[in-house]
């Protein structure tokens, strides 16, 4: 493993390294936002920071911050070969309640939900806006139905046409509700209300993560102002008998402690292990309040098998919470912002970090040498990168300077 240049070259699973952006123009630190990755970029939506001066000379003169401040009316676009980020147009047709929002990737259509304005909780949303990431066009199709309440702080999930909302709270009031719209149609219902009919319903909660198989969803953490929630036991929701269970999992007896403590704003992203078929879901981070945590930790959800992964050589370089995390498809997890712990105080972060969480294919670690060893590809045109044997595949990662 070899370290030059502040960007780390590792090829082994388990290990971060930081992504220092290329180029100048670049988001501010920022929290509460989200993001999602596909295999070429990672998208960043919204967010918050209200330690931004007003007399800042990169935002004064900025409309749309101004009317939005402290939260940020902006979608990110973040190449993840040429590490360049960009600010994509129709930042004025965003909603306002940027922080705490749910998104979801889906055919290179963002899907936004939820989120809070600031004050936080004085206005939500419950409506479903569907951004193009091409161009970063934005539209709110026409819904029927039984709409869930105004809340931030949801999770999302798509399972066929649907897409199921869970959980989240409006500022005073915590819920684990589900709710699903069918995408083909724009038809919201009600899936389960919670109301203490059943002693196993989970408590109402936000800033937590889900995690699907297929059958079951599982509901990762989360919390209220004064409370978080553990992962002794998980709550899981059965689509096909359409109720609620209660799931007994497994330390990792190589660590102390032999379960991730409770929390809420954590990172969350899942993958199919290639060799096994087995699901695994990866937690980072998060806080309960008083603690922030800089641990990762792996669940295989055949098993119920919770794996520390700090044996692997993996943590967070510094704790933090209300950061977001994605994975690219081929199994690289990379984090964004966030606040992170710096002493007794808490600052908002723009690093960009990322590691594998798979053994990398042996075209995705030549195709990071080559960038490393070259550093003009995007300024060369596609017919030479083709005379130069370099498979459109990964031609097409570049954004090509005409």
């Amino acid at each position: 493993m070899s370290k030059t240049n502040k960007t780390t070259y590792k090829f082994k699973p388990f290990v971060f390294s930081q992504n220092e952006p290329a180029s100048k123009e670049k988001p501010r630190a920022r929290s509460g936002h989200r993001i999602v990755c596909d295999d070429k970029y990672l998208y960043s939506y919204g967010g918050y920071n209200p330690c931004i001066r007003d007399d800042d000379p990169e935002l004064s003169n900025d409309e749309i911050w101004r009317e939005s401040k402290p939260l940020f009316k902006e979608l990110w676009r973040f190449n993840l070969t040429t590490r360049r980020w960009k600010l994509l147009p129709g930042r004025k047709s965003l909603p306002k309640e940027l922080a705490s929002t749910a998104v979801i990737l889906r055919s290179n259509k963002l899907i936004i939900y939820g989120g809070t304005a600031e004050p936080f909780g004085e206005s939500c949303n419950n409506r479903l806006y569907v951004c193009d990431l091409n161009d970063g066009s934005i539209i709110e199709p026409h819904v029927t139905g039984t709409l869930p309440d105004p809340q931030y702080g949801q999770a999302l999930i798509c399972h066929n046409s649907y897409l199921y909302t869970i959980g989240g709270t409006t500022g005073y009031d915590y819920t684990c509700d589900i709710h699903r719209i069918d995408l083909r149609t724009g038809l919201w219902e009600s899936v389960y209300i919670c109301t203490g009919r059943d002693p196993v319903e989970p408590g109402g909660r936000y800033r937590h993560e889900l995690a699907y198989d297929g059958k079951l969803i599982y509901v990762l953490g989360g919390g209220t102002s004064s409370e978080c929630f553990g992962f002794t036991e998980i709550p899981a929701f059965d689509l096909e008998k359409n109720c609620w269970l209660r799931l007994q999992t497994y330390g990792d007896l190589n660590n102390n402690p032999w379960i991730p403590h409770a929390r809420r704003c954590h990172g969350c992203v899942q993958y199919v292990d290639q060799l096994t078929g087995d699901i695994n879901v990866v937690i980072s981070g998060g806080y309960t309040g008083p603690q922030v945590f800089n641990d990762v930790w792996r669940l295989n959800l055949g098993r119920l098998q919770w794996t520390c992964l700090k044996r692997f050589g993996t943590e967070l370089p510094r704790p933090v919470y209300f950061h977001s995390a994605a994975l690219t498809p081929a199994g690289q997890m990379y984090i964004f912002g966030g606040i992170v712990q710096n002493g007794s105080r808490g600052l908002r972060t723009q690093h960009v970090r990322s590691v594998w969480l798979v053994v990398p294919k042996l075209t995705e670690i030549s195709w990071e040498a080559v960038n490393y060893y070259f550093k003009n590809l995007r300024t060369k045109s596609k017919d030479e990168l083709t005379n130069l044997g370099i498979p459109l595949k990964f031609i097409q990662r570049l954004d090509i300077i005409d």
